[in-house]
This record gives structure tokens, sequence and C-alpha cells, in this order.
């Protein structure tokens, strides 16, 4: 009789043995389904953040490229007229030198400005996705680079700017041929000013001062660095 009744009941604890392993079954499906969604969710948003970071960088090789062409611009401009700024502190000019190069006396009428790019950087600091230490470390250089060698290159160009400034006050309340001047026209009274008189070689030594002792040496440690970190920027994105 009991084996009977187990013979009887076995096709039902079968059946519901069968349910109870097909619904776990279902649930082990779903989850690594889930699983798999969000390994690929999380690889994909890890290519598009790598993508981005590598754009980036891009971005700030490009910027760094431009920058060094208009350094490049400033350097040789006063490069050329080196030359004119030493004959003009050793007295070595003469009246008709002036007559007939009017640019002479134009020496330190104003300067090559120079604006440097910080789109690529300022993107650059707001990128918060994760990175490779190898990145991170670039990314870090980059941004402290630019910070650093902007505010160099700034309270510089600063110095600069308000030497000039002072000239044009001076000149524009104490002297006859400042009229003259700023439409750059070269007349006998400031010739004569400029050979004869130790105020404009005070000033022109100062202007030399600035320009190749203080700004020109920021211009090409950034020129130095800028390289070096371009070459780093290729490297890196070799690499990854």
């Amino acid at each position: 009789m009991r084996l009977n009744i187990l013979n009887k009941r076995s096709p039902e604890g079968n059946k519901r043995s069968s349910y109870i392993s097909y619904a776990i079954l279902e649930i082990l499906l779903v989850v690594i389904g889930i699983l798999i969604a969000v390994s690929i969710n999380n690889w994909n948003e890890g290519r598009k953040n790598k993508d981005e970071l590598n754009q980036l960088l891009v971005r700030v090789k490009e910027d760094l490229k431009t920058d060094l062409t208009k350094i490049d611009n400033v350097l040789n401009h006063y490069e050329n007229i080196k030359p004119v700024f030493e004959k003009v502190l050793k007295s070595e000019y003469t009246v008709e030198d002036y007559k007939k190069n009017p640019t002479i006396g134009l020496l330190i009428f104003g300067y090559p400005e120079l604006a440097l790019n910080q789109r690529g950087v300022s993107l650059l600091e707001d990128f918060k996705a994760d990175m490779v230490p190898e990145k991170e470390k670039l990314v870090l250089e980059l941004i402290t680079f630019y910070k650093e060698q902007l505010w160099e290159i700034k309270v510089d160009d600063e110095l600069r700017s308000k030497d000039y400034k002072e000239n044009f006050t001076f000149w524009k309340n104490n002297t006859d041929w400042w009229l003259d001047y700023i439409q750059l026209k070269i007349t006998d009274d400031f010739i004569e000013y400029a050979l004869k008189s130790r105020d404009y070689k005070k000033r022109v030594a100062t202007a030399e001062f600035f320009a190749y002792k203080v700004y020109l040496p920021e211009l090409d440690k950034f020129k130095q660095r800028g390289l070096d970190l371009i070459d780093k920027i290729d490297k890196i994105n070799k690499q990854n």
C-alpha cells in the first residue's frame, strides 16, 4: 500500500521539482543577462570616455602647436630688433640713420601681443571620468603647466605693458613732438631727444630688460615644455 502511494505521488513530485528547476534556471538566465548588459554598458561607457579623453588630449596638442607658432612669431620679432636695441644703447645711430629708417624711432612705441589658447585645457580640467594612471598623470601635468606658465607670462606681460604706458604718459605730458609721434612721424625734435637725452636711453634700457631678461625667457620656457608635452601626448595616445 505504501509503495503504491509513493508511486502515485512520484509523478507530481517530479513535476513540481521540474517547475522549480525551470524557475531557478529562468532567474539565473535573467540575472546573467542583466550582468552581461551591465558589463557591455560599462565597456561602452569606458570606451566612450577613453575616446573623449583622447580627443581632448589631441585638442590640447593642437592648441599647444598654435601657441608655439604664436610664441615663435614673438621670439622672431624680438630677435630681429635686438640689434636696434644694442645700437641705441651704444649711441651708434646718427641723425641720418633715423631719417633713412624712421622705424628705428619706433623701437619702444609698441610691442607684439600674445593670446594663448586655454579652451582645450579648460575642457580637460572639466573631464571627470576615470582614467588610467598614465593618462591621469599627463592630464595633471598639462593642467599644472598651463596654470603656472600662463600666470608667469601674464605677470611679465603686465610689467611690459605698464612700462610702455608710463612712457606714453610722460611723453604726452612733457614733449612737443608727441602729437606727431603717435601718428608714426619721426620729427627732428624726436631725433634730437633720442640721440641726446639720457632719459630716452633709460626708457630703452628698461624696455630691453623687461623684454629680453624677463618676458622672453618665460616664452622660451613655455615653448620647450610645450614641445615636450606634445611628444608625451603623441606617445600616450599611441599606447592607448
